[in-house]
């Protein structure tokens, strides 16, 4: 074979993601769901380098390249990106905290644009960008379903900047898909299962087994394992359609089942009152302000509201064209307390 078209068959292996021993880029490598993915694609025998404000330990033991910077930072970006077949963008910031807004704009919104255009500016084509259900996948009524046709329910998001700042980075993808960049995007609901070292995504569930939520909301929730979004996302890089968003969840519930499931597998009982909901929307604003009184639970407003909403997605699409396989969500919700107990959560 000739160098000419040996050169060609590796260029040509490279952007349909078949050799071996590819570099790829994951920020927010350090995170739960990033250092499930990086064992994975690990495991599959790529090059793993990271971007992230300071070195971590856990990435240092899997070798990872690490380097230091914030995707907030377009110069950091465009080195990091120098030399890599594929990059995985999950670098975020989860807050409830109003002080924290402006930081979150900053990593979801601006570092969305920098990355993309760092790709865009690098010839990298092999993108797979980690965004929420929740931008839209949340609705006020029961039979609420969400699919990867809906919109952004702005007038409800807009109260949660951690879903509106994801919403504007969503908008910051279509507008880099228009210019020709196939990025993919993954919508991944609620994240449990072991390895929230920060309790970033599990808190809620640490709040349960510490006996803080004195009742339960009416409303529901989606949730999915951490393991197996990581699984699924180099199926998402080669297989999923550029900028449609593939919701990926396990199961759908009511705050009141997820409640009943954690009792089961953890033994802490569950709170025996549910928030009628003919009370909450008649008093929406007093109950608010006594649930975060501490004798009452301490919920932060707007963990309360976003409980009075329903989270529930069709799934359908990830698993027929990706091949998304979710485990029972009870033997999520069993590994995700033993882990938090193992590590001192709880």
């Amino acid at each position: 074979m000739s160098e000419a078209k040996a050169e060609s068959k590796s260029k040509t292996a490279k952007k349909k993601g078949k050799a071996k021993g590819e570099t790829v880029l994951v920020t927010g490598a350090s995170g739960f769901l990033g250092l499930h993915l990086v064992d994975v694609l690990l495991a599959g025998g790529a090059r793993v380098r990271s971007l992230g404000r300071k070195p971590n330990g856990r990435l240092a033991e899997r070798g990872v390249d690490q380097r230091v910077g914030s995707v907030t930072d377009a110069e950091a970006c465009a080195a990091a990106l120098d030399g890599v077949d594929a990059v995985y963008h999950l670098a975020g910031s989860v807050s409830r905290k109003k002080g924290d807004n402006g930081p979150m704009y900053a990593v979801h919104v601006e570092g969305t644009r920098n990355i993309l255009q760092g790709c865009l500016d690098g010839g990298i084509e092999r993108i797979v960008v980690v965004s929420t259900s929740g931008t839209v996948g949340v609705g006020e009524h029961a039979d609420f379903m969400a699919t990867e046709d809906d919109t952004v329910p702005w007038e409800v998001v807009r109260e949660w900047p951690y879903y509106e700042s994801k919403a504007f980075a969503e908008r910051e993808i279509a507008r880099f898909v228009k210019k020709g960049l196939p990025v993919k995007i993954a919508r991944p609901t609620l994240l449990l299962g072991p390895g929230d070292h920060n309790t970033s995504s599990t808190g809620d569930v640490v709040k349960f087994l510490c006996g803080d939520i004195k009742a339960g909301l009416p409303g529901g929730l989606s949730l999915v394992d951490a393991r197996d979004v990581a699984a699924v996302l180099p199926a998402l890089m080669e297989k999923g359609e550029p900028g449609v968003g593939y919701l990926m969840g396990a199961i759908n519930c009511t705050i009141r089942d997820f409640m009943v499931g954690l009792e089961g597998v953890s033994g802490v009982q569950a709170p025996a009152f549910d928030l009628p909901r003919s009370v909450v929307d008649r008093a929406p604003k007093l109950l608010k302000f006594v649930s975060s009184l501490q004798p009452f639970g301490g919920l932060e407003p707007q963990t309360f509201e976003m409980g009075c909403h329903y989270w529930y997605i069709d799934s359908s699409r990830a698993r027929d064209e990706l091949g998304f396989a979710p485990r029972d969500w009870l033997q999520t919700l069993a590994d995700t307390v033993e882990d938090l107990r193992a590590i001192g959560k709880v």
